[in-house]
């Protein structure tokens, strides 16, 4: 008995033993699973469009300009343009959701509905929507599956932050992702996102701001973005410095007063009435008793808090105090005490524009002085600067050699993303390289970002490329899988070549546009607006007449709008 007894004993011991390694497990499972950062939910190439008729009822085309759901709707809603799931309302209470082939779908549900994003957009949640069942909510995605109960009296998107449902279950608040999976409990009285963004608009890496209410007021937390509670709900407020990713900095108040913190570690104590991050210098500006000063990365004094106005640009930081101006360095050097209302920094942190008491702008850096009554000055790149004099005209300034480019335009800017300028003089736009070169002249010229590496300046005759550079390039530079390519004739009249030179259509049009992503290019004569296919095929004679400044594009016979959503409208031949 007694040795079947230790036998029992051993069993249980041992089904004990398992039963704690298994829920370990679960739980290691679990914290790795909700620690998982959220991925950045990206729209597919489009398939299809709410497209528009002139009486300003809706239908849906595809990618290729096929109709495929009639323009019998006041409006349809297509939450992701790359799955065939839409919302076809008749009015606004009464609505029906089709695929592709005219089914009706989710008709399992009592109620499904998309997530926007936002209250100022027609912007939706790409991949997950949500349902109502006996007055509570849950998830389900385009498939029809199920992804949550119906346990939620609230589902909306995470401000700023898509792909995360903000959810409220028993007055409380928590954040899903679009698989239903929990990343912020639910057990908050609010979360927010941290409005953390990297350089790309990524938000894989925004945290949260949590709360919780206690019986002396609101105390707020912070969750990094996997999940992890990083600070305990336990101060007045919590904002993110959002320049920095690797390490996360948040300025918080405890009793009135704020302090910093680096990670979880509080590197500046709570004892000023107010801090600012400066993201170009790496600055925080701190404010107590009215009076300012400032702080290095590490919360290190750069000047004493005994200011009564700054302002900082680049390397510099100018102070004013008992009408006594001077300006510092980043490490507290003094550089000189000249008198400026404010200054302003630039691309080169070793340079900065001042503007005086009498609205001229001066070029300052720690050797360099240059002041020429300039009413506008702006940063190019380098050592270059455009400039606006008196006489209202703009140039651009070398500050070693002097003017780059003469004051002779109206006015001069920095191409987005490119180390090239437009200068523009009465109708024509002139090309500059970053060597200062003029590429290329254009009257009525429209200047338009292609991508990060070219831009197209075209006009109603005209079509030419540069890189970001400001480098005159070929078309078959710009886009290297098209299956036609306009060109232009010797007369000035515009047509297409293949990949290999040939002439596809005529040279008889007066400007075209590229094939766009769906295979259709726009063509333009005598006033009006035609398509053609990637086979060269007129599907629409110029008959368009259409008020635009911009070269338009085509889906289709349906012309194509890009504006907070990607839609398409009919165009009436005969207006």
């Amino acid at each position: 008995m007694k040795f079947n007894e230790e036998i029992g004993k051993a069993k249980i011991i041992l089904i004990i033993s398992i039963l704690i390694v298994l829920v370990v497990g679960i739980i290691i499972f679990l914290n790795l699973n909700k620690e998982k950062p959220v991925e950045t939910i990206k729209q597919d190439p489009y398939e299809y469009f709410a497209v528009y008729s002139p009486d300003g009822k809706v239908g849906v085309i595809n990618k290729k300009g096929e109709k495929i759901i009639k323009n019998e709707y006041s409006q349809i809603y297509i939450p992701n343009q790359s799955k065939d799931v839409f919302f076809c309302f008749k009015n606004e209470q009464e609505y029906t959701i089709f695929d592709k082939n005219g089914n009706d779908i989710f008709k399992n549900f009592t109620s499904v509905m998309p997530i926007n994003i936002s209250d100022s957009t027609m912007e939706m949640e790409k991949n997950v929507l949500y349902y109502e069942e006996n007055g509570k909510y849950g998830l389900v995605d385009y498939s029809e599956k199920k992804l949550t109960d119906p346990i939620y009296e609230e589902v909306n998107s995470l401000a700023n932050k898509p792909g995360c449902i903000l959810v409220k279950k028993d007055g409380l608040y928590g954040v899903l992702d679009s698989e239903g999976k929990t990343i912020v409990d639910v057990k908050y009285n609010s979360v927010k996102g941290d409005e953390y963004s990297s350089e790309n608009g990524s938000y894989e890496k925004e945290g949260y701001i949590v709360s919780e209410k206690t019986k002396t007021g609101i105390i707020y937390g912070y969750i990094d973005y996997k999940g992890k509670m990083l600070i305990d709900p336990k101060y007045e407020s919590i904002n993110r410095v959002v320049d920095y990713e690797d390490d996360i900095y948040l300025i918080f108040m405890d009793n009135g007063k704020k302090g910093i913190i680096k990670n979880n570690k509080i590197i500046v104590k709570p004892k000023y009435q107010a801090i600012n991050f400066y993201t170009n210098s790496k600055v925080f500006v701190v404010n107590k008793n009215g009076k300012y000063g400032f702080l290095d990365e590490n919360g290190k004094e750069i000047l004493k808090t005994e200011y009564e106005s700054f302002s900082i640009a680049g390397n510099y930081i100018s102070v004013k105090k008992s009408d006594e101006s001077r300006l510092y360095d980043l490490h507290g050097n003094l550089v000189n005490t000249n008198n400026y209302v404010s200054i302003l920094e630039t691309g080169n942190p070793s340079f900065f524009i001042a503007q005086n008491e009498q609205g001229y702008y001066s070029i300052i850096s720690k050797d360099i002085q240059i002041d020429n009554k300039y009413t506008y000055i702006s940063y190019a790149f380098d050592n270059f600067f455009i400039f606006t004099n008196e006489d209202g005209k703009s140039g651009v300034l070398n500050i070693y050699t002097g003017d780059e480019i003469p004051a002779e335009y109206d006015n001069i800017i920095l191409l987005e993303n490119a180390r090239a300028l437009e200068a523009r003089k009465g109708n024509e736009v002139d090309i500059y390289s970053e060597n200062f070169e003029k590429t290329l002249s254009m009257v009525d010229g429209v200047v338009e970002s292609i991508n990060e590496n070219y831009i197209s300046i075209y006009s109603k005759t005209d079509l030419k490329y540069i890189d970001n550079k400001g480098n005159l390039v070929q078309n078959t530079d710009v886009f290297k899988d098209l299956e036609l390519y306009s060109y232009q004739a010797e007369d000035g009249k515009w047509g297409f070549k293949n990949k290999e030179g040939n002439i596809v259509v005529n040279a008889k049009y007066d400007v075209v546009t590229e094939l766009n992503e769906y295979g259709f290019a726009g063509i333009y004569q005598e006033g009006k607006w035609g398509v053609i296919d990637s086979k060269g095929n007129e599907i629409v004679v110029p008959s368009y007449e259409l008020e635009t400044y911009y070269s338009p594009s085509f889906v289709g016979k349906y012309l194509l709008e890009e504006l907070e959503v990607v839609y398409c409208t009919e165009i009436d031949e005969n207006d």
